[in-house]
């Protein structure tokens, strides 16, 4: 029972594609109760844009209309006098439209796959995996949405200097 509440009490923000239609849909349910809530997103680094949401009681429904080419799409919401950016780490997506996919990943995901890469480089096997690894990482790293002098772009400009590193490793 104690663990139901303490989800309900969680505020989660949830992407969707709408049927029949490029745009995505973006449920959002906050921690406290309000009737104002303003969604703040960046499709792929482009410069941050914002929209008052609409209240659907339990829960606040935006729509967006996405680029043709989206890739990365990073969220963060205020309500309250709060800002919820997910802990600093923001609401990241990557997207794709065709065949259609959203998927939820972390820095946390990206610093780990960059582990996996420098293992294979470090003990000689599949550098070829290894390579593909380190060019998706920099890749996803150069278009990650993040707020100016955060947490999350000093760590951005960690794990770009780790991809130099292994870079470096995989010429030698």
């Amino acid at each position: 029972m104690n663990s139901l509440l303490i989800i309900a009490l969680m505020a989660n923000l949830n992407l969707y594609f709408l049927k029949d239609s490029p745009n995505l849909l973006v449920r959002i349910v906050p921690e406290e109760n309000t009737d104002r809530l303003t969604l703040y997103y960046s499709f792929a680094g482009e410069k941050w844009d914002s929209m008052e949401v609409q209240s659907y009681t339990t829960h606040f429904d935006a729509v967006i209309a996405p680029p043709e080419t989206i890739s990365i799409v990073g969220f963060y919401f205020k309500y309250n006098d709060r800002i919820d950016d997910n802990k600093g780490a923001l609401y990241l997506y990557e997207v794709k439209k065709s065949p259609r996919m959203i998927l939820p990943f972390s820095l946390n995901y990206l610093e780990t796959v960059l582990k996996q890469a420098r293992k294979k480089i470090i003990n000689q096997n599949y550098i070829d995996e290894a390579i593909t690894i380190i060019d998706y990482v920099e890749k996803t790293l150069n278009t990650i949405p993040y707020k100016k002098d955060s947490e999350q772009e000093i760590k951005i400009g960690a794990l770009l200097s780790e991809v130099n590193e292994l870079k470096a490793l995989v010429a030698k």
